[in-house]
């Protein structure tokens, strides 16, 4: 399966998740990542007022192109209810998603608000087959909940898209 998982995570709770997948479907790994560079502070002080603008980060990788892969799953954090500026920027920065079967998560402390139908019509936006969306909880993802129903969900994804 040629997956490619797209993150970005500034605490570590969405690239542990990016990584189980990784490591269960063999997928590569992009880590997007923000040039603010935010401190802890910074996050809530400056990243979440841009998260519920929707505003875009200037990124690392500019580009991100997924022509070669058979699925795409993005991942991101969950900033004042949204997705954060970097996933924002990672949407724009995709090249080769049109058609392509998507999956998308989030990691939270337990209140993703509207992130994953965000997530969801970002994918629609850029032409994508959005297959499904979960959410994790900070508890989720020390305890290694919910891996099971994204690992399903991805192969389900890349097995469909086989058929078709």
């Amino acid at each position: 399966m040629s997956v490619c998982i797209i993150y970005h995570s500034e605490t570590g709770n969405t690239r542990t998740v990016a990584e189980r997948l990784a490591a269960a479907i063999k997928g590569d790994l992009v880590a997007v990542r923000d040039l603010a560079g935010y401190s802890k502070m910074g996050m809530y002080l400056k990243g979440a007022p841009r998260a519920m603008r929707g505003e875009l980060a200037a990124i690392e990788p500019a580009t991100i192109n997924v022509a070669g892969y058979e699925v795409v799953v993005v991942g991101t954090p969950v900033w004042a209810g949204n997705p954060t500026p970097a996933v924002n920027a990672a949407f724009k920065a995709l090249v080769g998603i049109e058609g392509k079967p998507a999956v998308v998560f989030c990691t939270s402390r337990g209140m993703p608000g509207k992130t994953l139908e965000r997530l969801q019509a970002m994918l629609a936006g850029r032409g994508a087959d959005a297959r499904g969306v979960v959410g994790f909880t900070v508890r989720d993802v020390r305890t290694g909940e919910g891996m099971d129903a994204l690992v399903d969900l991805v192969r389900r994804s890349e097995k469909e898209r086989v058929v078709q």
